[in-house]
């Protein structure tokens, strides 16, 4: 009939249906809130990323460094400050005396999977600087120090091995008291075991190799060289991202299945 507007198509009908389901308020929240979770997701993965990023550089530099002639501690730790990034993993040599008077040993190491315990020994440079050395593993019944089964080197000696950082007692969790004489410490700390120590103890420790002529029965048990294992992150990345793109899918999903609830024709 002139003047009769044509009713919309169907099609069109349907559509208009679905543009008002999705633009609904609490449908508008909900896409935020679905995009909120996303985009966690994916700054999880990315963060783990970047964590590998960081293992795989540290462990170039170990390797490199590792790899390195020996220098002799006191020509590279020079000066009043020490850049204790740019010295670790740096291969040394050290000569001193060795003073198993002021030695302490540390808490919870595992070595081959027994539990156990490390000897660090301060070793005297004789230039009124002191280098506190991780001499290596004995089991958890040697507790005390100075240890008697695993004595160090006497005389002066000359040693090799890697640098360390020194460790600061962490704001939780196990900590070494701040006063007192030290025997058993959770920490490698040398701001703090410096107090009980003569001579001024460096900033770092150096993990001694195997001196010649050890073996696998011989006491303490030479320090395992640090692994080179990029660990989880790559994995943990890669969930992080899987579960972003399956959140997007299953609301995709979801909202196809409401909107042709919507949509489906009534009667």
């Amino acid at each position: 009939m002139i003047g009769t507007e044509a009713a919309p198509p169907a099609a069109q009908r349907r559509g208009r249906s679905s543009l008002r389901a999705l633009l609904h308020p609490w449908a508008l929240v909900s896409h935020a809130i679905v995009l909120g979770v996303v985009a966690v997701l994916i700054a999880l993965g990315q963060w783990q990323v970047e964590r590998l990023d960081q293992v795989r550089t540290s462990n170039a530099l170990l390797a490199e460094r590792a790899a390195a002639t020996p220098v002799d501690v006191t020509d590279l730790l020079t000066g009043t400050t020490i850049d204790e990034r740019a010295v670790e993993f740096r291969r040394v040599s050290a000569t001193g005396v060795f003073r198993p008077d002021e030695e302490v040993v540390q808490r919870n190491r595992i070595q081959r999977g027994l539990q156990g315990l490390d000897v660090l020994t301060p070793l005297d440079l004789g230039n009124g600087l002191t280098l506190l050395v991780r001499r290596g593993w004995v089991p958890t019944t040697m507790d005390t120090p100075p240890v008697s089964d695993a004595p160090p080197p006497s005389g002066l000696v000359t040693i090799t091995g890697i640098l360390e950082r020194s460790v600061t007692q962490p704001s939780f969790g196990a900590r070494d008291p701040d006063d007192g004489v030290l025997e058993r410490i959770f920490h490698p700390d040398t701001a703090r075991l410096d107090r009980q120590m003569s001579g001024t103890l460096l900033p770092v420790v150096l993990r001694m190799d195997a001196l010649p002529g050890a073996d696998a029965t011989t006491l303490p048990t030479a320090p395992e060289a640090p692994g080179l294992d990029e660990g989880s992150h790559l994995s943990y990345a890669a969930q992080w991202h899987l579960f972003a793109l399956l959140a997007v899918v299953a609301y995709v999903l979801w909202w196809r299945t409401r909107l042709r609830r919507v949509d489906a024709p009534v009667g």
